[in-house]
């Protein structure tokens, strides 16, 4: 008893760290970057599975909750099934192979060449192949796992990448707004907090990589509440690990769903000069 439940609660550990990784592997995939490098916790990845499974129930979002409900319904619905296609696939391949067995053995007994090789002999006289002792408690199991683990990455991926669109739209994002506060020339991007208008001094700086996307983000790394034809951009901390900030500027909500936001990756300061000020929404 004590053996079944411990088999019990290590597939379930099994099934809850597979479903967090599925989902943190899409969720920061969607930013264009690599889980493994992110150094994230290893027990984070047990309680992400809270988010899978029912979302977000507390702010009146069920849909997730529905989901989860549906693809456990579906699954008591499919698996039986598969049981009974799996029997009648096995049920045909034995009459297939003991119709060739027969075939053989019945050419075997007519033909009168005498060396016939050994590994044929004994197939041909082997016992009728037989379904019934098939290990089918065995193929069952496979058959429960394999659709277990396909139901458990479909509902991670997808949650993970319904959860980073939201995340990087700004009127939907449960990311804090983020405002990063260093020392001149310190960070070839950022304004001068009593001159907005005045430019980042780059000539020092050099460039590898696509510079049109460089110069994007200089046109859009603050946000100027004072003019109204200027485009208000908040900037959001991603995640905060191995001593970087991970920021990127949130898009609207109208833009394409396949749209992506690029990421900054900003190394923190060992000597306390950076500022980062965190906030549940911009000001208004």
């Amino acid at each position: 008893m004590l053996g079944r439940i411990a088999g019990l609660l290590s597939l379930l550990g099994i099934g809850l760290y597979f479903t967090g990784w599925i989902y943190r592997w899409a969720y920061f995939a969607y930013f264009q970057l690599e889980v493994t490098t992110l150094d994230l916790p290893f027990e984070s990845f047990f309680i992400v599975p809270i988010q899978v499974f029912f979302g977000n129930i507390s702010s009146g979002d069920f849909s997730t909750f529905f989901r989860t409900i549906v693809i456990a319904i579906a699954s008591f619905i499919i698996v039986p099934n598969i049981f009974h296609l799996i029997k009648i696939f096995t049920q045909k391949l034995d009459k297939i192979l003991n119709e060739l067995r027969l075939k053989l053995l019945k050419w075997s007994l007519k033909t009168k060449h005498q060396k016939i090789p050994q590994n044929i002999q004994s197939f041909l006289y082997f016992q009728q192949i037989n379904y019934h002792k098939y290990d089918k408690v065995l193929i069952n199991e496979i058959v429960i796992v394999t659709w277990l683990l396909t139901a458990l990455f479909f509902l991670g991926q997808s949650q993970g990448k319904i959860d980073a669109i939201r995340d990087s739209r700004n009127e939907t994002s449960f990311l804090p707004v983020v405002t990063l506060i260093t020392p001149e020339n310190r960070l070839p991007l950022g304004r001068k907090i009593d001159d907005i208008g005045d430019d980042p001094n780059v000539g020092s700086f050099r460039v590898i990589g696509d510079l049109e996307l460089y110069k994007e983000l200089l046109q859009g790394d603050y946000n100027n509440k004072t003019d109204p034809n200027y485009p208000q951009i908040v900037w959001r901390l991603l995640i905060d690990r191995d001593s970087q900030y991970y920021i990127f500027p949130s898009l609207s909500k109208n833009d394409p769903p396949n749209a992506h936001p690029p990421v900054v990756v900003i190394q923190q300061s060992d000597r306390g000069e950076y500022i980062v000020i965190l906030s549940p929404e911009a000001p208004p």
